[in-house]
């Protein structure tokens, strides 16, 4: 279930709106810009910097997490970046998840601040999302379901 925009509001779950009457939307809260920053140094995402990291300069790259999935036909999944991640300057982008998608999980990295990313094995990029549907699906039955890659 995806709580509405005047729920999120009344719940408290977003506050310190500019503009209540134009934020609020049917299924969230547009969020408004207070100010822009820039970087100055390369952004690190670590598990526990045991290993030593990898450096990306700016770019895309492709990358596949550890975790699998397995949706159900009467739920459906988003990815989401952490925040850790795009204050250091980098955005993850997925596709939805399929309700009945089973296997491996990747997505776009992009790393936009121009000192780079340092990035550790076993980081935590993104966050899943699943919401639940009102009733089941057929489900995914494209050609990767089942991939145990992404590339």
């Amino acid at each position: 279930m995806t709580l509405p925009g005047h729920a999120l509001v009344s719940r408290k779950i977003i506050n310190g709106l500019v503009s209540p009457s134009l934020q609020v939307q049917l299924f969230g809260v547009d969020l408004t810009l207070e100010r822009v920053l820039t970087w100055t140094s390369a952004g690190t995402v670590d598990l526990d910097n045991s290993p030593p990291p990898t450096n990306l300069p700016p770019g895309s790259y492709l990358v596949e997490f550890n975790e699998t999935v397995s949706v159900p036909l009467d739920v459906m999944g988003q990815l989401f970046v952490r925040s850790s991640l795009f204050r250091s300057g980098a955005l993850l982008s997925a596709g939805v998840m399929d309700a009945g998608y089973t296997g491996a999980v990747g997505a776009m990295l992009q790393v936009v601040n121009p000192a780079g990313l340092r990035v550790y094995w076993e980081a935590r990029l993104g966050q899943f999302v699943f919401h639940q549907m009102s009733e089941p699906v057929e489900g995914y039955d494209g050609v990767y379901q089942g991939s145990t890659r992404v590339g």
